[in-house]
């Protein structure tokens, strides 16, 4: 079974995807510290602070979309071991998403989570499950 639907340039276009979509908010908040260090309310995320809501949720599917396209674009050299190195950090990765939200959940059920912090969270343990086990073994 092969996912890979996207050639290999289009990593760097999901890296960039990615990194205008997380350090925009990243420098927004930061600057903002600087001219309003002891302002805080801790009710609302870091980047609704200083940017509004609609324009977060959006650099924040920005973000998703450039992991997801990064996550599916092909190695410069794919082959069956690469493509089932893909499918075991799936594995491992989906295993891990959801013992965490069990053991989150049995702590407390109180607890809000967005849904973008668990995709943030598979993607990025699939993407350090991949790089591991590409280098570990390769």
């Amino acid at each position: 079974m092969n996912f890979q639907i996207l050639p290999n340039r289009f990593k760097t276009i999901g890296l960039i995807l990615f990194i205008i979509g997380f350090v925009i908010p990243l420098i927004l908040a930061f600057t903002s510290g600087f001219s309003e260090p002891y302002t805080s309310n801790e009710t609302s995320r870091l980047s609704e602070k200083v940017i509004d809501s609609s324009l977060s949720k959006w650099l924040d599917i920005l973000t998703i979309v450039g992991m997801l396209i990064y996550m599916l674009s092909k190695e410069k050299v794919e082959d069956d071991y690469i493509i089932k190195l893909r499918l075991e950090s799936y594995q491992i990765a989906t295993i891990l998403c959801l013992i965490v939200i069990i053991i989150l959940h049995i702590i407390n059920n109180e607890m809000m989570f967005n849904v973008s912090d668990f995709i943030y969270a598979f993607i990025i343990l699939y993407l350090i499950t991949f790089y591991l086990k590409k280098k570990v073994i390769v």
